[in-house]
């Protein structure tokens, strides 16, 4: 009898090693987008914010933008503003896509940034998404929004899987690999 505790105790053990050691692998290759922290302000009819990003694809998503696979990382913007209900109102909405590939024949890759359509090459992944860590967005106050309504922020940046082709846009919608979001991040505006 306590050789049988023994030995059961020992193949838990074992299976419990075996669960921590996948844990950790799944831990340390895993991916994060996210929004570190911003601020918005306005001046006159213009909203202005400044945010502080991490993005870090993880191995898949890399591996399919080494192959050729061109990839969008979206950062959404959301200008809420309170209502005498209990939810609040969506005043506007943007997307700034950033587009990223990776060019074999130069070795390269590149950005399209989505302000002002600038076109960048880097020699590594880390140095184009580290280029993406800190960005300034500025829009125009939709009319209907008063000077004195308290209005807040909303970003997310999420990778967008509608523009992945046919069957890798499939295996995303099934492996956490592939569904990368930040979640959103709010913050008041300013005045």
């Amino acid at each position: 009898v306590i050789q049988t505790k023994s030995k059961w105790h020992q193949w838990l053990t074992n299976q419990l090693g075996v669960t921590l050691i996948i844990a950790l692998f799944c831990v340390s290759a895993s991916a994060d987008l996210s929004v570190l922290s911003g601020r918005s302000h306005t001046t006159a009819d213009m909203v202005k914010t400044q945010t502080t990003l991490l993005l870090d694809l993880g191995p898949e998503p890399a591996k399919a933008l080494v192959n050729g696979i061109p990839l969008t990382i979206n950062l959404n913007v959301l200008l809420v503003k309170e209502s005498a209900w209990p939810w609040r109102i969506n005043a506007a909405e943007w997307q700034y896509p950033f587009r990223i590939q990776y060019h074999a024949l130069w070795n390269r890759y590149t950005l399209l940034q989505p302000v002002g359509g600038k076109f960048q090459a880097f020699t590594s992944l880390y140095e184009m998404l580290s280029s993406i860590s800190q960005v300034t967005l500025q829009e125009q106050i939709p009319i209907g929004v008063n000077q004195t309504d308290p209005i807040f922020i909303q970003v997310q940046l999420e990778l967008d899987r509608r523009l992945l082709p046919g069957p890798l846009k499939l295996a995303a919608l099934f492996f956490p690999s592939w569904q990368l979001d930040s979640g959103w991040q709010q913050w008041q505006v300013t005045r």
